[in-house]
């Protein structure tokens, strides 16, 4: 199974995340501005909310795809707002692209809340969502 990692990250929180997977599936995490340059059966997406809303630069990630995904995993933090995943899905359904049910949300520190966050708890948590995913 081909599987690759792809995040976006202004604060490092989703990097975080991003590396914890990596270390769980023994695959390198990228920023999302390294594009994929294979096919794909599971990209793990890593995002975030800025302003009520993802970055444009995921956006973009998707404009530039040239390669086929079996399936997304969403994973994202925020410091306020819930996942990313109904924004990604979105963009999920504009590219015919399927997006897995399953994903991973914690918070992230923004301006004094959720400090500290993603913690050690939360990239444990991610690790065994990663794990049980594939058992």
């Amino acid at each position: 199974m081909n599987v690759a990692i792809r995040y976006y990250s202004k604060s490092g929180h989703t990097e975080t995340l991003a590396n914890a997977i990596s270390e769980e599936m023994d695959v390198p995490a990228k920023p999302i501005s390294e594009g994929l340059d294979e096919d794909v059966d599971v990209l793990f997406l890593g995002s975030s909310i800025y302003g009520n809303s993802i970055d444009p630069a995921v956006v973009e990630f998707f404009n530039n795809l040239d390669v086929n995904i079996g399936c997304i995993v969403s994973f994202s933090t925020a410091g306020i707002m819930e996942s990313t995943y109904d924004q990604i899905k979105e963009l999920t359904d504009l590219f015919d692209i399927k997006l897995s049910l399953d994903e991973f949300h914690c918070p992230g520190e923004f301006a004094g809340i959720n400090a500290g966050r993603p913690n050690k708890d939360d990239v444990e948590d991610v690790k065994a969502f990663v794990k049980d995913l594939f058992d």
